[in-house]
């Protein structure tokens, strides 16, 4: 029975173990160490998951789904669709992410030839109650027992720790992934790893910076992207991403598209990506600047920068980084599996793993914590924060509170998660509502104390002073999460829900990328591909192993060619 690490990303998730002193990264069943987030329905209702998931975002837009971490804790819903004539199914993204989840498990215990009986999942340390909450609910849903969430940049700490010999330290964690931005001060002192501080974008990361040079190529060539087919919109944004990751290897690179039998390109270098990036660069600035602020540190403090996500390894990026903070990113870690080694190495400490040494993890409250308090001169509810953001878990404060008018009976305490002064821009965890004898407005009414645990679990007390009656109350997150039936459903939907494998999965990505590529080729390549194409579905149809494996490897050998 193994403890495995998951690292469950906007654009990619990996799963890590640690056994017989070593760190292994999981392979897929694709014998790749990273699964896309991804997930399509086949044609005949079958689940895929990665890959070949991601090939059909193209091609089967309207079946296939991704980029939902950044939906989780939302009341949002995705729909997916075998075919466009059926009626969607609407997916949340802790449904969604269960696909993933339960894919990498799978994985994973043909990786390592056992079953999966808990995981650690690493999470953004900006996320808040109701996100934490959902990647839980998500892991429930895919039938993976997960006891403790790892912050991301505590695991790449972690990781990082693990090559220097768990060598101390103050390091700025850099977490600039697909979807999120995630900065953070890690203090590592004797076998303590300590987040001092967090900052960051839940809506930034390297999707924004392909868009960004998508909508260059589009203006560039007069297009307007919205009139486009959902297909070669796709397409479009596939080829930028492809010259993002084009430019963290070359000075240059272009955008080459197929619309309509003509090829239409733009080129891009450093110079040209810094413009059309418009304020990304000042929006990263500004969350590593908040951080250090918070962390009441400078620049010159720091030991090391660990940057860790694929936005990470855009030179431009580093460059960015290095000459903000006077000091260069190091280089001995990989971005992309980094936070899954981390959360891995905690796996292992977890079922105490020989060659381990005992780090404790502490977490912190990546939000303040306040009630709502009336002003009579505006007639506006506004914050009073009660705990702090970036307070060290488990914490505890309290605060005395006056009544509204004399002869007061009833005390009403509603509770928000957020830094705003005004309630309404913050999120409201719940209330209490407690009755006390009648007092006069020049005493204290009551005192609130609230209390919030390392779980993510907010306890709210109010001791009315009258009385001296003390009530409380328990708050599990925000009113986002789904019920007992609720999460009982969705695991019977999935379980229902058939997941593509073994050669079904190798048919199906090898089908689905071929279909892509013929969408990008023109002429006579086109209808080789075509042809090749046809004739491998053709042996799938007729179910014959030997000649489907045959024009499969033709087949991924033509793809590479022309796959440039």
């Amino acid at each position: 029975m193994a403890v495995i690490g998951i690292d469950l990303g906007t654009t990619n998730s990996l799963a890590v173990c640690f056994k017989d002193d070593n760190l292994q990264i999981i392979r897929n069943n694709a014998g790749e160490t990273v699964t896309p987030s991804a997930v399509s329905f086949a044609d005949s209702g079958e689940l895929l998951v990665g890959a070949p998931a991601k090939e059909r975002l193209i091609t089967h837009p309207f079946a296939s789904v991704s980029q939902f971490k950044r939906s989780m804790g939302l009341n949002m819903k995705f729909p997916m669709a075998p075919s466009p004539e059926l009626k969607p199914a609407m997916f949340s993204p802790e449904e969604l992410s269960a696909m993933v989840l339960r894919k990498i498990k799978e994985d994973a215990e043909v990786f390592l030839g056992e079953s999966v009986e808990e995981a650690v999942i690493s999470v953004p340390a900006y996320f808040d109650d109701n996100c934490r909450r959902a990647v839980k609910t998500a892991a429930q849903i895919a039938g993976i027992p997960v006891k403790r969430l790892v912050n991301e940049p505590s695991a790449a700490a972690l990781a990082y720790q693990y090559r220097h010999d768990f060598k101390d330290g103050l390091f700025l964690v850099v977490d600039f992934g697909g979807g999120t931005l995630d900065i953070s001060v890690v203090d590592a002192f004797e076998g303590v790893v300590e987040i001092l501080a967090v900052a960051g974008d839940n809506h930034l990361g390297g999707k924004d910076i392909s868009s960004a040079i998508a909508d260059s190529f589009c203006q560039e060539n007069g297009f307007d992207s919205p009139g486009f087919s959902p297909q070669i919109c796709a397409e479009i944004y596939r080829q930028a991403e492809k010259c993002k990751e084009a430019l963290t290897v070359s000075g240059s690179a272009s955008v080459d598209v197929n619309i309509d039998g003509k090829i239409y390109s733009s080129a891009f270098d450093e110079k040209r990506l810094l413009n059309v990036m418009g304020d990304i660069p000042e929006r990263l600035g500004s969350a590593i600047k908040r951080a250090l602020r918070d962390a009441r540190c400078t620049p010159a403090d720091i030991d090391a920068i660990i940057a860790v996500g694929g936005s990470c390894k855009m030179p431009v990026i580093r460059r960015y980084i290095s000459e903000m903070i006077n000091k260069p990113v190091s280089d001995d870690i990989d971005p992309d599996t980094a936070i899954a080694e981390g959360a891995g190495i905690f796996a292992g400490m977890k079922s105490r793993e020989k060659g381990l040494k005992d780090v404790i993890l502490t977490d912190i409250c990546p939000f303040s914590l306040g009630i709502a308090v009336m002003n009579r001169e505006l007639r506006r509810e506004t914050t009073d924060f009660i705990i702090e953001r970036n307070s060290p878990l488990p914490t505890s404060c309290v605060k005395q509170y006056y009544g509204g008018k004399d002869g007061q009976s009833l005390v009403r305490i509603k509770v928000f998660q957020g830094e705003s002064m005004w309630c309404e821009k913050n999120l409201f965890l719940g209330e209490l509502t407690v009755n006390c004898p009648p007092s006069s407005s020049d005493k204290p009414i009551c005192s609130v104390t609230l209390a919030y645990d390392i779980n993510g679990i907010l306890t709210v007390d109010v001791l009315t002073h009258a009385d001296n009656r003390l009530s409380s109350k328990v708050f599990l997150s925000g009113s986002n999460n789904m019920s007992y039936a609720e999460i009982d459903a969705c695991i019977e939907r999935l379980n229902a829900i058939k997941l593509a494998g073994g050669e079904d999965e190798k048919n199906a990505a090898a089908s689905a990328r071929a279909e892509r590529i013929a969408c990008e080729l023109i002429g006579e390549d086109r209808q080789k591909m075509q042809e090749a194409l046809y004739n491998f579905k053709v042996a799938a149809a007729h179910k014959n192993s030997f000649e489907i494996r045959k024009l499969r490897d033709e087949l991924v050998e033509m793809m590479d060619r022309y796959d440039i």
